[in-house]
């Protein structure tokens, strides 16, 4: 199994598709790329099966009229790139020099040694979305891990109906190292490796459409989690603004930063007193509390004469044996 570390040594280029088609393809088919990483971790058996036979094979998909355009595009996007931070278009591939089957071929790289990278895409018309979908994201966190790089740079376009740009300069974010989703890829990358290695078996004792969802219940779960720290995380910042801010307890808050904001409401009801009614009136209170008790207690006989069975189910999920997958 690899483990990260904390080094981030240089990757070993393998070879250029510039300089030899052939080559380039048969690295990229001895590892896993990050084009394929998202795939394979989110995916079961029945994937890893369509993933490995494009390998052996070579895949059948040989573009379409978008893919085309999304390629010629490319270098005009990685232009744009150039001149904002300096980037340099890239066809080599690479591996991880501590984990040589782990490869990618980012579209650029940071100039003169900047520890970042590049993906351009081209998005077909009608693109809503202004985030990183996951598979891109898994893509460029992938790289990242490849090239032991601090962070990477995502740009996109829109193109028109007519297939051409409908801005003059393309979105971009900059994506942080998430050594965390980095771990999640390589232990799923190194499965498919061992599996691989191992002759590919046939092991599944389920259906291929329960073990793909399985695999991507698995996949979420562990994203959940993350999320979910790094959620709690954030919020122990934003409590102790809050504390910190004077009549907050009292009138609540607002506040908007560059990418959301958070309203702090405070509210008040009443409630029971037990303790006060007791002090004041404390015959009433002994009256009230047996009361109800002898409701508890008439429930109790009523259950052991009318009762009917109630059916509840739990779904667990179990996380897979890593020693006998080992």
């Amino acid at each position: 199994m690899s483990v990260i570390t904390k080094t981030r040594p240089a990757a070993i280029a393998l070879a250029s598709q510039a300089d030899d088609e052939e080559v380039w393809h048969g690295f990229r088919a001895e590892g896993v790329t990050a084009s394929e990483v998202h795939d394979i971790a989110t995916g079961g058996r029945k994937t890893w099966r369509r993933i490995l036979t494009d390998k052996l094979n070579g895949s059948t998909f040989r573009g379409n009229r978008h893919t085309k355009r999304g390629h010629e595009r490319e270098p005009v996007l990685l232009e744009w790139a150039d001149g904002q931070y300096g980037v340099t278009a890239n066809s080599t591939l690479f591996a991880h020099p501590e984990f040589p089957l782990h490869r990618g071929t980012p579209d650029g790289i940071g100039a003169d040694g900047a520890p970042f990278g590049v993906e351009v895409k081209s998005h077909a018309f009608g693109w809503t979305r202004t985030d990183v979908p996951p598979d891109h994201y898994d893509q460029c966190q992938w790289n990242i891990h490849v090239l032991g790089a601090d962070g990477w740079l995502y740009v996109w376009e829109v193109l028109g109906e007519d297939s051409y740009a409908t801005l003059d300069d393309p979105f971009h974010v900059w994506i942080d190292r998430d050594d965390a989703r980095i771990a999640q890829l390589v232990a799923q990358a190194d499965a498919f490796i061992a599996w691989r290695q191992a002759g590919a078996p046939e092991l599944d004792d389920i259906p291929d459409d329960l073990d793909e969802s399985l695999t991507a219940w698995a996949d979420a779960k562990e994203r959940k989690s993350i999320a979910t720290k790094d959620e709690k995380a954030a919020e122990k910042v934003i409590r102790a603004y809050i504390a910190a801010t004077p009549a907050a307890e009292v009138d609540g808050l607002k506040r908007s930063g560059s990418h959301g904001g958070f309203g702090y409401s405070v509210k008040s009801d009443d409630v029971l007193d037990e303790d006060a009614w007791k002090a004041a009136e404390p015959d009433s209170h002994e009256a009230w509390v047996a009361l109800r008790q002898r409701t508890d207690d008439a429930a109790a006989v009523a259950l052991t004469l009318y009762s009917k069975k109630k059916i509840s189910t739990t779904l667990a999920f179990k996380a897979p044996d890593k020693k006998a997958a080992a």
